[in-house]
């Protein structure tokens, strides 16, 4: 490596962690918001079968748009050393696939628009996220996947900005929407200069290559087992808490309010260990203890027979998570093969993030009718475990 790639670029983490953010701005409005107003617009009465449909098939789409939008990021870096221009021209893509979606009249053409939704929207995200090895050295990666955990609440953050009454019509929350992405992503691609901080470029044996391989299966594992407890956890959290909800009037203030607090605890912690793995040089120890703490956090919610109780567990489980998933990112990232192959290969290792979407109809056949969502947390905690248990099987950190 030469001494001007030591580092990225002055000025790169700041407009890459803006640009990432972005991203979350450019679907979290949507997926959680927008989506169901269309929906009921378009079919009321069968609202629940059409959400459904639209949810599994942008889920399919985005699987294959993902894995194909990294190796075609892998094509174009091979040539100039820079993924920005299918960012880019996803972003371009994303503005014409919201304007499919405003004038989507039924069930087709919402359906087709929300799969051309998807296919632009993973052709930014496949190639910005192996941006980050190309050019965040193995030493810092822990500190950027630290950082790159605001990118959820700046989402979530966005939600609430689109609907506001500045917004009142479906086409001005979709152009509101379009707009603070681009607002995000933008700068980067004008500003940003890639010049291969990441490293990673010597050849490995075929022994070393064996190893890799194995140990990216097991990350793949490891993170799609964490995933489904998270996913599970996100998707019973509400009605567990309004079970224990014993003040007046419904639980839905109060449950908003606590994840609020939570959400800022979680940022701060990730921030704070990202940049601790970098210190220590390793990324298990933390991975160890992330998974300590989802499991203990979700027994806690589990055997929680209060409100504030419940909190706690969820706030502590959702610590570990954050923690594990950013420092789990970094890891997989310093064990690619091959800088020429980055795109797909974390594209298939984030097949991971679009699985999980089939865990809460699962858990419901898989738990006992009137068990309650006791049993449901436990199951979660073991499939945590599972995780946590095959990351630290991982031998190789490169």
């Amino acid at each position: 490596m030469t001494p001007s790639a030591a580092a990225p670029a002055r000025g790169f983490v700041p407009l890459y962690t803006l640009a990432y953010c972005g991203l979350f701005v450019a679907f979290m409005p949507f997926v959680s918001i927008l989506l169901q107003v269309k929906v009921v617009a378009i079919d009321p009465a069968n609202r629940v079968a059409l959400l459904g449909w639209a949810v599994l098939g942008g889920a399919v789409v985005a699987s294959v748009a993902n894995i194909a939008a990294g190796w075609l990021s892998d094509w174009y870096w091979r040539r100039t050393r820079s993924r920005r221009l299918p960012i880019a021209a996803g972003l371009l893509l994303l503005a014409l696939a919201f304007e499919a979606i405003h004038r989507a009249v039924d069930r087709t053409t919402l359906l087709v628009a929300i799969g051309f939704w998807q296919v632009a929207l993973n052709l930014m995200f496949a190639p910005m996220v192996a941006v980050m090895a190309d050019e965040v050295p193995d030493a810092q990666k822990g500190r950027v996947s630290g950082l790159l955990g605001i990118s959820h609440p700046i989402g979530v953050l966005s939600a609430a900005a689109v609907t506001v009454p500045l917004f009142p019509t479906e086409g001005t929350r979709f152009a509101a929407n379009v707009a603070l992405a681009a607002l995000l992503i933008v700068p980067f691609l004008l500003f940003a200069r890639e010049r291969g901080a990441g490293g990673g470029g010597a050849p490995i044996g075929a022994e070393a290559a064996a190893v890799v391989r194995g140990d990216l299966i097991r990350a793949w594992i490891a993170r799609l087992a964490m995933q489904v407890a998270g996913n599970g956890l996100t998707a019973y959290a509400f009605f567990h808490f309004a079970d224990r909800w014993r003040g007046t009037g419904d639980a839905a203030g109060p449950v908003a309010q606590a994840m609020a607090v939570v959400t800022a605890v979680v940022v701060v912690a990730t921030i704070v260990a990202g940049r601790w793995s970098d210190r220590i040089g390793g990324r298990k120890p933390f991975l160890g203890g992330a998974t300590l703490l989802v499991i203990a956090g979700l027994i806690g919610m589990a055997v929680a027979s209060g409100f504030i109780g419940a909190v706690v567990g969820y706030g502590i489980a959702q610590t570990g998570l954050s923690v594990f998933l950013a420092l789990h990112s970094a890891l997989a990232m310093q064990m690619l093969p091959s800088p020429e192959t980055r795109g797909r290969d974390l594209a298939v290792l984030n097949l991971t993030n679009t699985l999980p979407a089939c865990v809460p109809p699962l858990l419901a056949a898989l738990v006992p009718a009137g068990a309650g969502l006791g049993a449901v947390f436990v199951v979660l905690a073991l499939v945590a475990g599972l995780g946590g248990g095959t990351a630290l099987a991982i031998r190789s950190e490169r």
